[in-house]
């Protein structure tokens, strides 16, 4: 039964901060070398801060634990950027501690400890943590459980874009005929499936959020196809994004990524999308768009407005 739509605030704005191990996980690179690991919090996380300031967006962040775990060991610049993020109105998300991509597979017990670890370091940070996301969108009832009970209100998981899917697929078969291998997961393609309407889920006690989507064929409006696209596709996708009554944003670190300056691999630059669009043009796309669309939410928001 198709559940009716939610009403929510005009742009809900939300960011992965995966760091450069995630991406060289998901293009079968070899771990990144310690001088790379942290740039998404010593570099991108700081960008992100002050474009949303300028542009009156306040966001969700969706914090891995253990690159949180990791920043602390190094002194804390990035728990700095998080506190920072916190007192300028915006709200910090649960990602996992591990972002294992394989974490849906997990036992419920592992899930639970995985998930609780990251919930106790925002905590610490004073976050008030209210919701989660899984690593590569991978999610089912058993998961979100594992959310559930550590009192969470919403998940953000779903990404309803079964273009999208067939997309992963393709990659990974290619990547698998030269010998690669990627950490992404082929199944669970329920996550890229159902309504792109937020809702209220059957199966467990949270609010769903889905990632936006373009109407008909579905293109995910993400920081990727909308910043990194071929130029007339990208008008096209920023077009739609701008036109949607509502519109959830997905964005991710590396969205404002600085493949010249930034201590980044050259193989990763010559696979991840943003990285071969120089950053000045990506960013100016998303202030465009964020300034279109009358600035940004939390997705905390979205419960305040089904209170």
């Amino acid at each position: 039964m198709a559940v009716p739509p939610i009403a929510l605030p005009p742009t809900l704005v939300s960011v992965d901060l995966d760091d450069v191990g995630c991406y060289h996980a998901i293009h079968g690179l070899t771990a990144p070398e310690s001088v790379h690991a942290g740039v998404g919090w010593s570099h991108w996380l700081p960008r992100f801060l002050d474009l949303f300031a300028n542009t009156g967006v306040r966001a969700t962040f969706f914090v891995i634990g253990r690159d949180l775990a990791r920043d602390q060991e190094r002194g804390g610049p990035g728990a700095a950027a998080l506190r920072r993020a916190i007192a300028e109105g915006h709200e910090l998300g649960n990602h996992s501690f591990s972002h294992a991509y394989d974490l849906v597979r997990w036992s419920a017990e592992r899930q639970r400890r995985d998930l609780a670890a990251c919930d106790a370091l925002l905590r610490e940070l004073g976050a008030d943590v209210m919701g989660f996301r899984a690593p590569g969108y991978s999610h089912d009832a058993g998961l979100l459980s594992a959310a559930a009970a550590l009192g969470y209100r919403y998940d953000s998981s779903s990404l309803p874009s079964p273009l999208y899917y067939a997309a992963k697929l393709m990659v990974m078969g290619a990547m698998a005929l030269r010998g690669e291998r990627s950490s992404s997961l082929a199944d669970h393609a329920r996550s890229f499936l159902g309504t792109r309407h937020p809702h209220r889920r059957e199966d467990v006690p949270l609010l769903e959020l889905p990632m936006s989507v373009s109407p008909v064929v579905r293109v995910p409006l993400i920081g990727t196809s909308l910043l990194a696209s071929p130029r007339p596709v990208s008008r096209w996708l920023r077009r739609s994004a701008r036109s949607l009554p509502h519109l959830h944003l997905e964005l991710h670190g590396i969205d404002l990524a600085c493949p010249d300056g930034d201590p980044i691999a050259d193989a990763l630059c010559h696979r991840q999308p943003e990285l071969r669009v120089p950053l000045a043009k990506r960013a100016g796309r998303l202030e465009q768009l964020l300034r279109a669309r009358g600035g940004g939410s939390p997705l905390r928001d979205a419960i305040d407005a089904v209170s």
